[in-house]
Parts: C-alpha cells; structure tokens; sequence
C-alpha cells in the first residue's frame, strides 16, 4: 500500500521536473514534500517526445461515492473494471524521494522507504480522465524484504531507465510489474530531516 510519499525538490531529477511541470502549466498548483491522496503533483506521461511531466491528481474518484482509491493491486489491474483499461493504454510514473508507511502495533511508528541510493524513484501508475481532470493511481505489489514488520504491500517501483518502457510499451509493462523490486533503506520518521521539501 502507498498512502503518502515525498517529493523533494533538493533531489535534482525531481527539481528538473517540478520546473518543467511549472512551466508548460504555469496555473497548476502543485504540491511538493510530503504528498497526501488528492493532491496535485507532476506526473510522467507518455508523448511523442518521451516522459513528459504534467500535473495530475492522486487518487479516482470512488465509484460508492465519497473518497478516492489511491492504489491499485498489480496482480488483478488487468481483472477490475476500473483498471483494465489504464493498465492496457494510460499508464504513467509517478516521481518521488519515498514513501511513508506506519507500523502495525500499537506504536504506529512511521517509516520513510528510499532508495539505498538516495537517487529518484518512479511508481507505476494508472491514470484516467474524470470530468476533464486527469488523476492517477499508484500500482502496488507484494512487499520485499526491506518492508518486513511494517507492511504487506509497497509501490512498484522502477528506475529511472524503465520509465520510458513503462510509459510506451505494453509488453515491457508486463514484464516490469514481475521484475523484483528494489531493497530499500527504511528510516524512522524521527530520524528523517525535518525538511521534506
């Protein structure tokens, strides 16, 4: 499950992008540092030109009304009626620093999952249209190692050279939502700096 992530703007990759975003929607008002489901943040869409970072909102609308679903099980997307679609032609990436996941005992303390290189990170995503608006939602897949005694789920993840395969290719998708994912570094959120931007 992914319910937050980070958007660092002190990671250069993901500055470059915030500005770009910014710059072909100078009106679009983006979030950046700790981001929470419903907000608007840069995306990476497939274009003529390649990955193309444009504004989108996380999280569709919840068809029982009231809400939004922010994730979207890998392994049934081609199954749901909801998915099906996005999964086979709107797929996108997601940027981020990392994400935050809390533990299940009574403690709930919260963790923050990056690379071990503290380099960008991309989660496979879906998106739609909805009234005009373009949203999306994060793929997930069972968790690795690296989430043990905190979840049972994490983002699927891809480097930055599988951005471009995910977003064009419908056969590379397939074979990039079985690839492994990546170890991570979990830090408690008491040893993560204060700035998140």
């Amino acid at each position: 499950m992914c319910g937050r992530y980070q958007f660092s703007l002190e990671q250069p990759a993901l500055r470059e992008l915030f500005e770009r975003a910014r710059e072909r929607f100078p009106q679009a008002d983006m979030e950046v540092g700790e981001i929470f489901p419903t907000n608007t943040v840069p995306v990476l869409f497939g274009a003529a030109q390649g990955a193309v970072p444009c504004p989108a909102k996380w999280g569709y609308p919840s068809p029982k009304g009231g809400g939004v679903i922010i994730n979207a099980r890998s392994e049934t997307a081609a199954d749901k009626p909801m998915f099906r679609e996005s999964l086979r032609a709107y797929r996108c990436a997601v940027p981020a620093s990392g994400f935050f996941e809390w533990s299940h005992d009574k403690a709930k303390n919260k963790y923050r999952f990056r690379l071990r290189d503290d380099g960008a990170l991309y989660f496979a995503g879906l998106y739609r249209s909805f009234a005009g608006e373009r949203r999306f939602v994060i793929l997930t897949e069972a968790a690795n190692g690296s989430m043990a005694g905190i979840h049972d789920r994490m983002p699927v993840i891809l480097r930055e050279e599988q951005v471009a395969p995910w977003l064009a290719d419908g056969a590379q998708a397939a074979v990039l939502l079985r690839h492994a994912p990546p170890e991570l570094r979990r830090e408690e959120q008491g040893d993560v700096q204060q700035s998140l931007y």
